[in-house]
């Protein structure tokens, strides 16, 4: 679920209050696209959007909008530790698995990826 300027006016309404340009801004930003790899639920964007306005009234929150390359600049960062992340999980699982296999062919058995690899070569 995304936002738009009918969804902050209607916020707006529900805290029957209006919002400065900046802090609309920054929210449309921040929530007209979906939060790559999730999808936030209705639910999760009212508590988010709650708590960026809470931490906007008490002065906790930079409204400052990056530029479209700074942003691009930032999802390339997140999603280069993202894939570093996986692929180093990937790692330990493919470790974990030829432990496994290992402990299976000290007993004379054999998994159904040991039977497929011995089959492709």
């Amino acid at each position: 679920m995304t936002i738009d300027k009918m969804f902050i006016m209607e916020l707006e309404h529900t805290y029957r209050k209006s919002f400065p340009e900046e802090l609309r801004q920054y929210l449309l930003m921040k929530y007209e696209e979906e939060a790559f790899p999730y999808e936030f639920t209705e639910q999760d964007l009212y508590a988010n959007i709650k708590q960026d306005i809470s931490e906007y009234e008490i002065g906790k929150l930079d409204v400052t909008i990056k530029s479209p390359s700074e942003r691009w600049q930032d999802e390339r960062e997140y999603l280069r530790k993202l894939y570093i992340d996986k692929y180093f999980e990937t790692r330990e699982l493919e470790d974990y698995i030829a432990e496994l296999e290992h402990m299976l062919s000290e007993h004379g058995l054999k998994s159904s990826g040991m039977t497929k690899q011995r089959i492709e070569y």
